[in-house]
């Protein structure tokens, strides 16, 4: 009788070690995957609001009909990048969440700009953004979903921010972030 002691393939154990470690590696590209999403959306986020800013400047600074800044047809067409406008005409930010940019409520010259539905890293990223030096007035605070984005001061800010005293002011979800210029 002959015994054959010559094996082709590979063992059940050898498998699982395989699989294993195509989990751990997997899982770590997912979790790196997602970080880099985050990130990407958080710098449109901070490209979004500084396209509207120099399109009020540039603007202010070449138009002598500053009637026409305030009008929600003028933010919509000429302010407002084209993505950051839904089917039914309203803002919405990179973050799927609501923005409203105005005059200011008191009637003065002010340019405001308000992007709202933050959660705590977005608002702190967006409260130590290095142009915030140049603004007349910032101010966060927390709005409910069924918050109207032009209610509420919050904390106020002038200059710049640092991130451990915007960790101070941002709550977990719900915040809003107001630029005067």
């Amino acid at each position: 009788m002959r015994i054959l002691s010559e094996q082709k393939g590979r063992s059940m154990i050898e498998m699982l070690g395989i699989l294993a470690i195509i989990g751990v590696l997997s899982t770590g590209g997912i979790a790196g995957y997602t970080k880099a999403m985050a990130s990407y959306r958080a710098n449109k986020l901070a490209d979004q609001v500084q396209t509207v800013v120099a399109n009020y400047i540039y603007y202010k600074e070449t138009t002598s009909n500053r009637g026409e800044f305030f009008k929600p047809e003028f933010i919509n067409k000429i302010l407002l990048p084209p993505e950051m406008i839904d089917k039914d005409g309203n803002c919405i930010h990179a973050l799927h969440g609501r923005c409203l940019i105005s005059q200011n409520s008191d009637g003065s010259d002010e340019f405001v700009v308000r992007f709202g539905d933050l959660d705590r890293d977005i608002c702190v990223y967006l409260l130590t953004l290095p142009y915030n030096g140049y603004t007349k007035l910032m101010t966060v605070n927390k709005v409910g979903e069924n918050t109207v984005l032009s209610s509420g001061w919050g904390t106020r800010f002038t200059g710049v921010v640092t991130t451990s005293e915007a960790a101070k002011y941002c709550v977990d979800e719900q915040n809003a972030v107001r630029w005067h210029f």
